[in-house]
């Protein structure tokens, strides 16, 4: 009894050592998968370093490790399954999909099948302003497609869009000799006298963003203003009133 509780401490530290070496044999194994392989100068792949043999490699124990491993993580997850479908709290939340996938423009949500439509007009509006930006500084007269595109900004829904065509007007009379016309044709300066003088109520702008009036009206008067100037609505100031009191009335006050 005494000789074999005398054992048990060889038994254990030869134990540790078995797995110590064992452990060291995986490592090796995949730094040895993990090394990239070295091509030498006559192209030639060089071998690498072998493995150590180890007592553990040797018994095969490393390679029965590794398949336990592999098999106790597969039945851990089917356990897992299992346990998912009879108790509802394990099961996994349902994955959503990013606002910009096509599905969900099938969404019964209307929140979600609206984000997607307006992600989708974010991207639009990007692209016509960038387009536009392309057509700035183009003549009209030259390319037919170039007062296309910037009539069809000057009539987008988007005020980014609309101001991307006004300030392409503006850029194609930089620099512009008197003779050419730049993008000023009768169609592009009836849209701008829309946009700077028309109304569609007491207080309410046919065109309601300020910025586009502004820049609208720098256009037109780069074009030579409105085709039609009786037809724009506008009214001319004549009468201004009188800055400071009549002379009359200071020759009152100082004589009291």
């Amino acid at each position: 009894m005494t000789g074999a509780t005398r054992a048990w401490p060889v038994l254990f530290v030869c134990g540790c050592l078995v797995l110590a070496s064992g452990c060291t044999s995986l490592n090796v194994l995949e730094r040895q998968a993990t090394t990239p392989v070295l091509i030498g100068p006559d192209g030639v792949a060089t071998p690498p370093a072998p493995v150590p043999m180890t007592l553990p490699r040797f018994l095969g124990i490393d390679t029965i490790g590794r398949r336990c491993i592999r098999k106790t993580v597969l039945l851990g997850q089917i356990t897992y399954e299992k346990a998912a479908t009879a108790v509802p709290a394990l099961q996994p939340p349902p994955m959503s999909l990013p606002s910009s996938h096509p599905a969900n423009a099938a969404s019964p949500s209307p929140a979600v099948a609206g984000a997607l439509k307006a992600k989708e007009a974010k991207v639009a509006t990007a692209a016509k302003v960038k387009a536009l930006g392309v057509l700035a500084g183009e003549d009209c007269s030259v390319n037919p497609h170039v007062e296309e595109g910037i009539l069809a900004g000057l009539d987008d829904v988007s005020a980014d869009v609309r101001i991307a065509a006004i300030e392409a007007v503006i850029a194609s009379r930089r620099g512009c000799d008197p003779g050419c016309g730049g993008c000023c044709s009768i169609p592009i300066r009836q849209k701008l006298t829309r946009m700077v003088f028309e109304k569609t109520g007491p207080c309410c702008w046919f065109e309601p963003s300020s910025k586009a009036r502004r820049l609208a009206r720098l256009a037109l008067d780069a074009c030579g203003g409105p085709v039609e100037p009786d037809s724009c609505g506008c009214e001319l100031q004549t009468d201004y009133p009188i800055e400071g009191p009549p002379p009359e009335l200071i020759q009152q006050i100082l004589s009291e």
